[in-house]
């Protein structure tokens, strides 16, 4: 659940850039002293997903040295200003050596039903388990995990959050210092091509038009950056990560405001054919609908991080449409 009593670190954004105007100058501390101090290391797992890309910006942008797991060297999280490591963050031998050679003592765990678990809660939970047990042999100080806001309150047909339920038992339970972090929907979900839903000028579409609660996937990464820098405060703690509130009319009307042209909003797909194809996914938005979850909200979110990115302010960071076009009207 949500610690909206908790105080208050700013992490916060200066005119925030397109995603890919991304600085890369080497992030680094001052000691009393005044002297340059080497900035803190983190190893943040799938850093070239959709959340991950973000979350590794962030927390560069915080002030941490960030290594990214990349199955491949030839990846841009090197143009980014992460240190690439080339491993399978589902494999445990691989965790293991990734957390020698950085020598990072805090991570942030990522788990993927979807894609590296292949649709199975089961293989997500040992993938879950394998990162939480390579932490801690590696003696690591705080690990930020990201769950679901709501996770343990959607029905039993919601089947790509069951890991998540577990893997935060598991967390608690091994002696790990940890924080978590429980997300709504992505803001990214609204330019999705690899699920058939680019981002396009005049139009906006999503699974639902009704009222949902969204969240940038950038802001994980500044909440995170919060826990991480107060662990005082955060370990042991669950943080709802709710940055805006609003249905799909109002979603269209931010893009309109950003982009200066008529947007309409429409459903990605009918209704009936979200249940048909779309079962799991399905049975979460009426826990949307009908439920009107997660409880978690905004305003809570707000007073850990004020400046958590609106609708509008999310279309202006994420820049530009599906096929490159540039979305703001004013740039």
């Amino acid at each position: 659940m949500s610690n909206p009593t908790a105080p208050m670190l700013l992490v916060t954004r200066e005119k925030v850039k397109p995603k890919n105007e991304v600085s890369t100058a080497s992030p680094n501390r001052r000691s009393p002293g005044g002297t340059s101090m080497p900035a803190e290391k983190i190893l943040v797992l799938n850093a070239t997903g959709k959340v991950g890309r973000n979350v590794c910006r962030a927390l560069r942008e915080a002030g941490y040295e960030v290594y990214g797991t990349t199955r491949s060297s030839k990846g841009t999280l090197a143009e980014q200003g992460v240190k690439p490591v080339v491993c399978n963050y589902t494999v445990r031998a691989d965790l293991d050596r990734v957390f020698a050679d950085t020598g990072a003592r805090k991570v942030f765990v990522i788990t993927d039903y979807f894609g590296a678990a292949k649709k199975s809660a089961t293989l997500e939970f040992e993938q879950g388990r394998a990162a939480i047990d390579a932490a801690k042999a590696a003696g690591v100080q705080h690990l930020v995990f990201m769950s679901v806001a709501d996770a343990e309150f959607f029905d039993e047909h919601v089947k790509h959050l069951h890991a998540k339920v577990a893997l935060e038992k598991y967390l608690r339970q091994s002696g790990v210092p940890f924080s978590i972090l429980q997300p709504c929907a992505f803001f990214e979900n609204l330019d999705d091509a690899a699920n058939w839903n680019p981002l396009k000028k005049g139009v906006v579409k999503f699974l639902t038009m009704q009222d949902c609660k969204y969240c940038a996937t950038y802001d994980i990464g500044r909440a995170a950056a919060i826990q991480l820098k107060d662990p005082q405060t955060w370990l042991g703690k669950t943080l709802d990560v709710i940055g805006w509130q609003g249905d799909l009319s109002q979603v269209a009307a931010a893009l309109s405001r950003v982009s200066g042209v008529p947007v309409k909003a429409k459903l990605a797909m009918p209704i009936f054919l979200r249940r048909l194809f779309l079962n799991d996914l399905h049975h979460m938005f009426l826990y949307y609908e009908v439920h009107k979850g997660p409880r978690g909200t905004p305003e809570a979110f707000q007073k850990i991080l004020p400046d958590a990115l609106s609708a509008e302010d999310w279309f202006r960071f994420h820049g530009y449409y599906a096929n490159g076009e540039k979305i703001a009207a004013d740039v």
